[in-house]
């Protein structure tokens, strides 16, 4: 029951943090409020994002874009050579 209760409150967690990011995209609060919480039976853990009208998912690209930290170069991300062990 305690790994349940823990991998509920990480859930609820990111997906309150979704909620925000989304928000601050230009999303609704009705909309940005799908975004749920989901622990199965199993203890898989998920965030459900239910569907977007295209609107919303328009500016959830448009938002996404605007974050990347660089562009990529034409050979593809470039990784740091800790990523390899």
């Amino acid at each position: 029951m305690e790994q349940y209760k823990s991998a509920r409150a990480d859930a609820e967690h990111l997906a309150a943090l979704l909620r925000s990011a989304l928000t601050r995209a230009g999303i609704s609060d009705d909309e940005a409020g799908k975004v749920r919480p989901l622990v199965t039976a199993t203890g898989r853990v998920y965030v459900q994002f239910g569907a977007l009208p295209l609107r919303d998912a328009v500016k959830l690209l448009e938002a996404l874009a605007l974050n990347r930290s660089a562009p990529h170069s034409a050979e593809g991300p470039t990784l740091p050579a800790e990523a390899f062990g």
